[in-house]
């Protein structure tokens, strides 16, 4: 009989069958063999994590990153752990998917790992594809793109988790054995009767990387099945856990926390913001709100009135309809190209004769309007920024291009280096125009375009012309400057016109939620909450705006709106606070 290697690569100890040892040599040959086995192993290790001591992606991405020091650490713990999957549990704003991307391109560097599924929610997959691609140099294809080809055509790839698990997609995925899964916003799979914890649990792959700052949300179950995921087995089975580590089956309580935060520690990498060297900077929110000129006001009553007139959830008309009344507190330019077009007859729907004559009375209303006061206000905020901040740079941002014309033609007015930039611009073009920004100074005139994906921390004031309805907007165009390296207080300045549906969404909507001081993740809590029902945030708004018949009903629709809002809230603060809780008992060796 021969004992050999074993699967960590250690040497065995052999003995022919015909020369049987004795029982003290056996005894002395195990203690040999164990002795040289645990030495091989520390020897493995110790060449593993010199090897790796320097990462090589370091120096790929140095211009077009800032490494911190936790976010280095964590990197190099994942890659040295290569083979198990990390959950990656920073605190939200940390940088946990520069963690994971260096970790994917380290893997690239060395070419340990071919095949690489990325899943996120919806909206996030845009932003992971492009993060990839400019910091990272990785091309991912995004199963939104046009080449996107399906799940088994290509290597690299960046999808929504609910695309994934869709019936014409599911198959594939789980008949293919992906090298790396990573998952982003990881709660969202943490109830295992769901079909998206179905889908992870039987997708293969060889090592996984989860990214979500709440881990914990409603109780120590989530924590369970998340960790399950990367780590099966790690925690025992379900009634083993629950034996071991929950108090009297309540899920809203631990015992044994030492042991429980001893394998945490194997696969969960969980960095706090005080624990970081990081100085996060004050933001300082102005609300404006003004009274609109008579004809300004007169526009936004016809638009309205129009609005509840003609609205059918029949046709297709509503979508275009809820743009006009989201262009009417924008500029009266932005409501006049739709009108136009309209009247040209180049709308998908057919228009009654009397809506004709809504239209050229919105249109005839709309041309009235040489100057608003909007851009009176913001040549305002301008000027008092220059005489008020050490700053030079201001960026506004609007929804819509007819109203970026019209800024930026009267932001000229100022004598200012003004700078465009839309979804016309490519990728390059637009990095070009940030930089020009950058180097110059003045005022930079941009779309929703780069509210994501394009970093400016150079640049610490940012004016909201208008008021996208999706709070996730708002933050998502805040955060282009008020982010890691950002070392100045940032200002933002939000112009509303009052007794207008933006008025009530900044006072009913944004401030039940605390817009202007959640992170995003809280706002993702808070609005995934809402989302359950199958609610579109905006499409409520709207609805909301266009069935009130008084000034009283409308408040009341807002009110009920804004209650919703705060019970959503208090739950996502309720469950964060658990969270914490829980996480922070692990990291202090508590014994609840």
């Amino acid at each position: 009989m021969s004992l050999g290697d074993d699967s960590a690569g250690g040497p065995g100890v052999s003995w022919s069958i015909d020369d049987p040892p004795s029982v003290g040599e056996t005894e002395q040959s195990t203690k040999v063999a164990a002795t040289t086995h645990v030495q091989a192993l520390q020897a493995h290790r110790f060449g593993v994590t010199q090897s790796e001591q320097d990462l090589l992606a370091i120096e790929e991405i140095k211009d077009k990153v800032k490494l911190l020091d936790h976010q280095l650490t964590a990197a190099h713990r994942a890659i040295t752990n290569m083979g198990r999957g990390m959950l990656f549990a920073d605190e939200v704003g940390l940088g946990k998917t520069i963690e994971i991307g260096m970790v994917l391109k380290e893997m690239d560097i060395r070419g340990t790992r071919e095949s690489v599924l990325v899943l996120t929610p919806a909206q996030l997959a845009p932003q992971w594809q492009q993060e990839l691609r400019e910091k990272f140099d990785l091309e991912f294809v995004c199963n939104y793109d046009e080449e996107f080809r399906g799940f088994n055509a290509h290597d690299k790839i960046v999808a929504s988790i609910d695309t994934a698990k869709a019936k014409r997609h599911v198959e594939t995925v789980l008949n293919r054995r992906w090298d790396v899964l990573v998952l982003d916003e990881a709660h969202y799979a943490r109830n295992h009767d769901t079909k998206r914890y179905d889908l992870l649990s039987n997708v293969e792959y060889e090592e996984a990387f989860f990214a979500t700052a709440t881990p914990v949300q409603n109780n120590i179950s989530d924590l369970y099945n998340i960790v399950n995921l990367i780590r099966p087995g790690l925690l025992g089975t379900r009634q083993e856990f629950q034996n071991q580590y929950v108090v009297d089956n309540d899920d809203s309580q631990i015992r044994n926390s030492k042991a429980l935060q001893r394998k945490l520690d194997r696969v969960m990498i969980r960095n706090r913001r005080e624990e970081t060297d990081i100085d996060f900077t004050n933001r300082e929110v102005r609300t404006n709100t003004f009274e609109p000129s008579d004809d300004e006001a007169e526009l936004y009553d016809a638009v309205t009135e129009y609005v509840r007139s003609s609205y059918s959830s029949e046709d297709a008309k509503h979508l275009v309809l809820l743009l006009l009344q989201k262009e009417v507190v924008s500029s009266p330019s932005a409501v006049l190209s739709t009108v136009e077009k309209w009247l040209r007859g180049d709308g998908s729907a057919t228009i009654t004769k009397r809506e004709q004559e809504q239209l050229r009375e919105i249109q005839e209303v709309a041309s009235r309007v040489t100057e608003t006061t909007k851009q009176r206000r913001l040549r305002e905020v301008i000027q008092t920024v220059e005489d008020q901040l050490e700053t030079a740079r201001v960026v506004v941002f609007t929804q819509f291009r007819k109203t970026q014309d019209e800024i930026a033609e009267s932001a000229r007015e100022l004598d200012r280096h003004v700078h465009v930039v839309n979804g016309d611009y490519s990728s390059k073009e637009k990095d070009a125009v940030v930089s020009d920004f950058e180097r110059k100074g003045g005022i930079l005139v941009a779309t929703d375009s780069i509210s994501e994906g394009r970093n400016m921390q150079f640049c610490n004031v940012l004016v909201n012309y208008d008021l996208p309805w999706n709070p996730m907007k708002v933050e998502q165009r805040i955060g282009r400057i008020d982010r890691i390296g950002q070392d100045r207080e940032v200002h933002v300045f939000n112009l509303a016109l009052s007794d207008t549906v933006e008025e009530h969404v900044l006072d009913k909507l944004y401030g039940k939620i605390n817009l202007f001081t959640q992170s995003i993740g809280g706002l993702r809590d808070i609005l995934s909450r809402r989302e359950t029902s199958g609610t579109d945030f905006e499409r409520e708004v709207f609805d909301r705006l266009r069935t009130a018949d008084s000034e009283v009903e409308l408040e009341n629709n807002f009110e009920e709106m804004a209650v919703d809002l705060e019970k959503n809230k208090a739950a996502a603060e309720k469950a964060s606070a658990f969270s914490k809780e829980v996480l922070d008992s692990f990291e202090k060796g508590g014994e609840a």
